[in-house]
């Protein structure tokens, strides 16, 4: 071998071992990440670990994709959670047993618009992280585990809500038939106490109160229905 390839052979060498360093480094933050979405992130049903500097370090740039899936539920707690908690309380808080048809009927329709706002904001955020899912560039290995935690943690809960919202808004539709109902039968059904009642007096009395009996069924089946949905996604979506 002669000096001059002797001399170019050395330094393809030296060049390869200086690369190497490099791609251990990606490997290990590949694995890391890998290993906390998967023990850490992918098991847990609410909230979330917040990276300490060492976690961020050992992540790399994968650390920045890990944010969008903690930032994005950050917003989605503030922006829909929250307020759909709000909307109940205020609801509870308006409608008193002493109210009344109308005043229960202005308290639904209330609801029902704030209900649609919380739906825009929810199709706008989650508009918004899938554009940044789809800007990242991960090697397969890291793709295939962070679109698990992906979806348990952005495309779940969000599928859960927009099923329930149109079901909330349903609900409430319905309840507007039934103040309907009783606004056009006053004399023989009112609301007292925050009871329904019927005149017993009344020759249909039987019939109006199975009809009043069903429109309530199908209304607190609709609640149930409802409050387990709702549950569920506040058990997902509560990020600390």
């Amino acid at each position: 071998m002669n000096k001059r390839f002797r001399f170019i052979f050395v330094l393809w060498v030296l060049g390869f071992v200086l690369l190497l360093p490099g791609c251990s480094r990606e490997l290990q933050q590949q694995h890391a990440f890998i290993s906390f979405l998967q023990k850490d992130v992918i098991p847990r049903n609410s909230g979330f670990i917040i990276p300490n500097s060492n976690m961020r370090k050992k992540f790399g740039v994968y650390a920045a994709h890990y944010s969008v899936i903690v930032e994005y539920n950050k917003t989605i707690s503030e922006k829909v959670s929250k307020p759909l908690e709000k909307l109940q309380r205020e609801y509870q808080e308006t409608v008193k047993p002493e109210s009344s048809v109308e005043e229960r009927k202005e308290a639904i329709i209330k609801y029902r618009e704030a209900l649609q706002l919380i739906r825009e904001t929810l199709d706008k955020e989650f508009a918004a992280v899938e554009s940044k899912l789809a800007t990242l560039n991960q090697p397969d290995e890291v793709k295939e585990v962070y679109l698990q935690a992906v979806e348990k943690h952005v495309r779940t809960p969000v599928k859960n809500l927009k099923i329930l919202i149109p079901s909330i808004e349903t609900m409430l539709n319905k309840n507007l038939d039934l103040l309907d109902y009783i606004a056009a039968n006053k004399g023989k059904v009112e609301i007292k106490d925050g009871m329904i009642q019927v005149d017993r007096n009344k020759k249909d009395y039987q019939s109006t109160l199975d009809h009043l009996d069903g429109m309530q069924k199908e209304i607190r089946d609709m609640a149930d229905t409802i409050q387990t949905r709702y549950a569920e996604f506040m058990r997902q979506s509560v990020s600390k």
